[in-house]
């Protein structure tokens, strides 16, 4: 099990714990994927 997983990304970034360039380094090391990033930030990931 990778950590933190999609749910706690989610959870983190709803919290404002997160930033979006924090989600997109999550992208980046493949914890989750573009349309997941999408879903959790609202903008399609560049």
């Amino acid at each position: 099990m990778t950590f933190p997983t999609y749910d706690a990304i989610k959870g983190y970034f709803d919290l404002k714990l997160w930033t979006t360039d924090m989600v997109a380094k999550a992208v980046e090391l493949k914890v989750i994927t573009q349309d997941e990033y999408k879903i959790i930030v609202g903008v399609a990931y560049s």
